[in-house]
C-alpha cells in the first residue's frame, strides 16, 4: 500500500500536464475565411493584406459572423504598378489599407445563386461595386476559379485587385464624356453641391447630349440665359432623388419597382417607373444605362431629358385624344372644376371606347339632361381623393372615390386593376395627380355598409388562404406561395384590420411586406403563413362573437365581404 501511494503522483502528474491539451477544437474555426485564405498559396499576397486589417483579424477568428470575400489571386496583384503593394502595406498607408481591403469584403454571406440576381453591391467601405455574375464580371476585373464556401462565409477569387470608386456623381459624369451639356447645366443652376455632397446617397437619372439634342436647339440654348435660371434649376433638381434606387438589385438596398416604392425629385415631383417590352423608362425616358456606380450614389443614364410636370389633370385629360367622351361628361356634371382644382386626386380615366357601351351609350347622349344625375355618380367613382400610384402598387389597396366609397386597386404580375377593370396606361403625372387609363367604366352600385363584415368573414378569409397558399408550398413553389400570401395579406387588412389589436396588425403587415427577396422563398412563405396562423388564433379567440355570428346569420346567402 505503501508503494502504490507513493507512485501514484507520478501517474497523475502526466495526466495534470496533458489535461490543458484535451480541448476538441472548433472545426468550424478551421475553415474560416481567414484560415482558407492562409492555406491556399496563390492568395499569398491577399493574405498580408487580411494580416494587417482589423477587419481581416476578425475574419480569421470569429465564427459567427458572415461575410463575401472577393479574393485577389497573386497574378492579379502582378498587374498592378511595381511596388503597389509594398506602398499599400507602408505603416504610413494603413487607412488606405483598411479602404482597399474593406473594398473586397461584402457584410454578408452570399451564395453564386444569390449574386446572380445583384446589378451591385455595397461594400464594407459604403462605396458601391457593380457586378454581373452571370457574365462572370465584379467591377473592372472578372470572376476565376471555384467559389469557396467557408464556415464564416464565402470567397470568390478576382483577377483585379478592385480599386475603390472616389468619384462623386458630378465628376463621373464630367468623365464620361456623354454628359456635357448635363454637366453644363448643372454648373448653370448652381446644384453641384447637391450632386457632389458626400454626406447622403443619391440616384442621378442622366440624359446624355443626344437627349437634350432631341430638344428644340432654341430651347437648350435658351435655358443657360439668366432670366431662366429658375427654370433650369426645377429641370435639374428633377433630375436628382436621394437615396439608392437601382433599376436592378443591390442587397440592402429597395429597387425601383418594387411596391410602394416611389422616389420623388428633389424638385419634389415623383419619378414614375415602368417596365415593358421596350425595357426600363422614368417618366417616358427610356434607360439605357442603369446602375453605375459612384462613392455617393449611383447613375441611370436616360436617353431623354425628364422636366417637371407644369399641366394639371383637366389640361392633360383635354390634350388627350383618348378622353374626348370623358371630358365632355366632366364638364356637363361640373366634375372639371374640381379635377381643374389644386387638390390631388387620382383618376381613372375610361378611354372613349368604354363609354359606346350600353347603357352609358345612352347616358352620353343625353347627358345634359336626366341622366345628368346618374353619370355624376358613375363619374365620381373614378374620381380618387389623394395621389396613389398604380404602376407600383401594392398587391391590394383600398382608395376612397370622392363620394368616401371603398373601391380596390389590384396587382398582378403586370395586370392592374381597379374594380376589375383593366388599367391599360398607369400614373400619367400632372401637378395635382395621377391619371390611369382603363378600359371600361366602372360601375356604381350601392354597396352595403363595410361595418357589415363580420368575425366569420374574417376567420374564414384566413382559412381560404392557409388552405389555397398550402399546394403551393408543398410543390416547391415557394416564391409563388409567398406572393399569394403578400396579396391575401394586404387584402386581409383592407377589410379586416377593425378586428385586429394595432400590434397584431402591424405584425401581419410585416411579415407579408414585400422586402424584396432575391433567395430564401421558402423561409419568407413559411414566416407568412406563420403570421396567418397567428392571425387565425387571434380571431378564434372572440369565441361569444363567433358563436353569436353562426347562431344569427344565414349561411344559405352570400353576404358582403365574402
Amino acid at each position: 500500500m505503501k508503494n502504490t501511494l507513493k507512485r501514484l503522483p507520478i501517474v497523475l502528474a502526466p495526466l495534470i500536464v496533458l489535461s490543458g491539451d484535451l480541448r476538441a477544437a472548433d472545426p468550424a474555426e478551421a475553415k474560416t475565411i481567414g484560415r482558407i485564405v492562409r492555406e491556399r498559396p496563390d492568395l499569398s499576397n491577399f493574405l498580408q493584406l487580411l494580416e494587417k486589417t482589423e477587419v481581416g483579424s476578425q475574419l480569421s477568428e470569429r465564427t459567427n459572423i458572415r461575410r463575401t470575400i472577393f479574393a485577389p489571386t497573386d497574378a492579379a496583384f502582378a498587374k498592378l504598378p511595381k511596388d503597389s503593394l509594398k506602398t499599400l502595406l507602408a505603416p504610413r498607408n494603413d487607412d488606405r489599407l483598411e479602404e482597399v481591403f474593406g473594398f473586397h469584403v461584402l457584410n454578408r454571406s452570399v451564395p453564386p445563386f444569390g449574386l446572380e440576381k445583384y446589378a451591385a453591391l455595397q461594400m464594407a467601405t459604403g462605396q458601391f461595386l457593380s457586378i454581373n455574375y452571370q457574365k462572370g464580371i465584379i467591377g473592372d476585373g472578372k470572376f476565376i476559379g471555384e467559389s469557396i464556401p467557408c464556415s464564416n462565409g464565402m470567397i470568390y477569387l478576382v483577377d483585379r485587385v478592385l480599386t475603390p470608386n472616389t468619384d462623386d456623381l458630378f465628376q463621373r459624369l464630367q468623365k464620361d464624356g456623354r454628359f456635357k451639356i448635363f454637366t453644363k447645366a448643372i454648373t448653370a443652376s448652381r446644384q453641384g453641391k447637391l450632386f457632389q455632397n458626400m454626406h447622403g446617397l443619391y440616384t442621378t437619372f442622366a440624359p446624355t447630349d443626344e437627349a437634350f439634342g432631341k430638344l428644340p436647339k432654341e430651347f437648350v440654348d435658351s435655358l443657360f440665359l439668366p432670366e431662366n435660371n429658375e427654370r433650369l434649376e426645377d429641370i435639374i433638381k428633377h433630375h436628382i432623388v436621394e437615396g439608392v434606387r437601382a433599376a436592378g438589385k443591390i442587397p440592402g438596398y429597395f429597387s425601383l419597382g418594387v411596391s410602394d416604392v416611389t422616389p420623388v425629385s428633389a424638385f419634389g415631383q415623383q419619378i414614375n417607373f415602368k417596365v415593358n417590352g421596350d425595357g426600363a423608362a422614368v417618366d417616358g425616358a427610356k434607360v439605357i444605362e442603369a446602375d453605375l456606380p459612384c462613392a455617393n450614389g449611383i447613375i441611370h443614364v436616360i436617353d431623354s431629358v425628364i422636366p417637371p410636370v407644369e399641366s394639371g389633370l383637366l389640361d392633360l385629360l383635354r390634350e388627350d385624344e383618348r378622353f374626348t367622351t370623358l371630358v365632355s361628361l366632366l364638364d356637363a356634371t361640373g366634375l372639371s372644376l374640381a379635377v381643374a382644382s389644386s387638390t390631388e386626386y387620382t383618376i381613372f380615366a375610361p378611354v372613349n371606347e368604354a363609354w359606346t357601351k350600353e347603357p352609358y351609350a345612352s347616358m352620353v347622349r343625353n347627358s345634359g339632361g336626366s341622366a345628368r344625375e346618374a353619370l355624376y355618380g358613375i363619374l365620381a367613382r373614378h374620381v380618387i381623393t389623394g395621389k396613389h400610384v398604380s404602376e407600383n402598387c401594392r398587391p391590394f389597396s383600398k382608395l376612397r372615390t370622392i363620394h368616401g366609397a371603398p373601391i380596390y386597386l389590384t396587382r398582378s404580375g403586370v395586370d392592374r386593376r381597379i374594380s376589375n377593370a383593366t388599367i391599360t396606361d398607369t400614373d400619367i403625372e400632372g401637378f395635382n395627380g395621377l391619371i390611369n387609363a382603363i378600359d371600361t367604366v366602372i360601375p356604381d352600385p350601392m354597396e352595403l355598409p363595410e361595418g357589415d363584415i363580420s368575425t366569420v368573414d374574417a376567420i374564414e378569409f384566413v382559412q381560404e388562404t392557409l388552405a389555397k397558399a398550402s399546394p403551393l408550398y408543398g410543390k416547391g413553389e415557394y416564391e409563388a406561395c409567398w406572393r399569394y400570401y403578400t396579396a391575401r395579406g394586404y387584402e386581409f387588412l383592407s377589410k379586416y384590420r377593425q378586428f385586429l389589436a394595432s400590434s397584431a396588425a402591424s405584425e401581419l403587415e410585416g411579415a407579408i411586406r414585400d422586402d424584396q427577396p432575391v433567395f430564401q422563398f421558402a423561409s419568407e412563405a413559411w414566416a407568412s403563413r406563420n403570421a396567418f396562423r397567428k392571425v387565425l388564433r387571434v380571431l378564434e379567440q372572440r369565441e361569444d362573437r363567433i358563436l353569436d355570428s353562426y347562431l344569427m346569420q344565414s349561411r344559405e346567402k352570400k353576404r358582403f365581404g365574402r
